[in-house]
């Protein structure tokens, strides 16, 4: 009787360790599989992202910065909550994803990959102090 009724407590215990103890979410990814609309620093990780862009002659890679996921009470204008943007057909196509957007969208860029930062030249141009944000 003492045996099952420790066997009883052992599983009761291992039980509530369980339940009480939850499981961690998955990191933000630091890859970007295709078109949608990504939460940052939920789905994806904040940091520059490279895709290699439209092959399309007549349809070319969009993306956008988002300081707003837009609902279905929210202003009509989908403009009013970009950050940033581009229509493009130049590849590889690079955006700097920042830790204070909120969501990241793209359409007909394939898939994103994240980039380490070029080295700071010290002046102007990508990797300097007044550089473009890719």
């Amino acid at each position: 009787m003492r045996a099952s009724t420790l066997a009883i407590a052992g599983a009761v215990a291992s039980t509530a360790t369980l339940l009480m103890s939850g499981t961690a979410g998955a990191a933000p990814a630091k890859s970007i599989p295709g078109d949608g609309l990504y939460r940052v620093g939920v789905d994806i990780t904040p940091g520059i992202y490279q895709s290699a862009g439209s092959t399309d002659p007549v349809h070319a890679c969009f993306w956008e910065r988002l300081w707003k996921i837009p609902g279905p009470n929210d202003h009509g204008d989908p403009n009013q909550y970009i950050v940033a943007s581009d229509l493009t057909h130049h590849t590889p196509v690079r955006v700097m994803i920042k830790s204070t957007d909120v969501a990241f969208k793209a359409s007909g860029c394939g898939r994103w990959v994240m980039v380490p930062p070029p080295p700071n030249t010290g002046s102007y141009g990508p990797g300097g102090l007044f550089g473009s944000e890719y």
